[in-house]
C-alpha cells in the first residue's frame, strides 16, 4: 500500500448517499445496479490492466486505471482511486517506473479491499 492509499479512507458513504439522491425513489436499487455493474466491469478491466502490465502496454495500463479511477471514486472506493491515479500517473509517459510493479499490486489489492463494499450495496 502506498502511503497516500494508506491515508485514505477505504469507502466514503457519503459518494453513495449523492448517488442515491441523484436516483430519487430508485435510489437503493439503482445504487446496487451501480455496484455489481462496476464489480463486473472492473473485474474485466483488471484482467486486460494485468495482461497490459505483462506486455509493456503501458498506454493501455494508463487508460485503464484512469476509467477505473473515475468510477471507483463515484461509488465512495476512495483507496482504489487514489491507487489507480498513482498507477495512472507512473505510466502515463508511456513507459514503466521502478515503482510500477508495485503499484500495479497496490491497485489489485486495493480492488480485493474494495469488494465487500461493493457486495454490501447490493
Amino acid at each position: 500500500m502506498t502511503s497516500e492509499s494508506a491515508e485514505t479512507p477505504l469507502f466514503d458513504p457519503a459518494a453513495i448517499e449523492k448517488l442515491r439522491a441523484v436516483a430519487g425513489d430508485q435510489g437503493t436499487s439503482f445504487v446496487a445496479e451501480m455496484a455489481q455493474l462496476f464489480l463486473d466491469e472492473a473485474t474485466k478491466s483488471l484482467d486486460d490492466l494485468k495482461r497490459g502490465f505483462d506486455q509493456g502496454e503501458w498506454k493501455h495500463v494508463t487508460r485503464i486505471a484512469h476509467s477505473l479511477k473515475s468510477s471507483s471514486a463515484t461509488l465512495g472506493l476512495m483507496r482504489l482511486s487514489v491507487a489507480c491515479r498513482a498507477l495512472e500517473l507512473d505510466t502515463r509517459s508511456g513507459a514503466s517506473s521502478p515503482q510500477t510493479g508495485a503499484l500495479t499490486a497496490d491497485l489489485l489489492e486495493q480492488f480485493e479491499q474494495a469488494k465487500p463494499a461493493l457486495k454490501s450495496l447490493g
